[in-house]
């Protein structure tokens, strides 16, 4: 048996699919209680989220289409670390591939979990002021458009469920109200 650094042990650790962005694993647990019972873990790797903020004070954010709900929807740009590349870099690569922009002033805020009840997946959260135009190839299956929000109508935009994105919203608020 596996010992879990929460002090859970892990009996049986069952690989179910290896994706491309996501592998699915099914572990069998004991909990602190002595209880037996099963988890569903997504294994994502590492992500960066970006907050670029332009000269005039606007937030400029990504609309793309999102399969799995089968909406458009308004985002901090974002993405996957690549394997070897460090966060910073991610970050940058993301932001210049995404918008088009990079930053002379790209500040880590910090980073969060995604959805720690079912996947492993973790996200470092950046601030991006001093943009420059500096255009990387944007993935293949990407069809992005970029949106320009004033920084004062964000809250109203969250409010009324115009951005519904989790990460984005989450560090839109860390943003306001921790960084600003």
């Amino acid at each position: 048996m596996k010992k879990h650094p929460a002090s859970i042990e892990i009996s049986t650790s069952k690989r179910i699919f290896d994706g491309e962005i996501l592998n699915l694993r099914l572990d069998t647990i004991t909990t602190k209680g002595g209880k037996r019972a099963q988890r569903e873990v997504i294994e994502h790797r590492p992500a960066v989220v970006i907050i670029p903020i332009d000269g005039d004070e606007n937030v400029i954010l990504v609309k793309q289409y999102r399969h799995p709900i089968g909406l458009d929807l308004l985002e901090a740009p974002a993405g996957i670390i690549e394997d070897g590349e460090e966060p910073d870099s991610a970050a940058m690569r993301e932001l210049r591939e995404e918008t088009g922009y990079a930053s002379r002033n790209l500040r880590l805020l910090g980073g969060f979990w995604s959805s720690p009840g079912f996947t492993d997946e973790y996200l470092y959260g950046y601030i991006a002021k001093d943009l420059f135009a500096n255009q990387l190839p944007m993935d293949e299956d990407e069809e992005i458009t970029l949106v320009r929000i004033p920084m004062q109508k964000v809250k109203k935009l969250i409010r009324y469920g115009e951005i519904q994105d989790a990460k984005t919203i989450t560090m839109l608020l860390l943003t306001i109200h921790v960084f600003t």
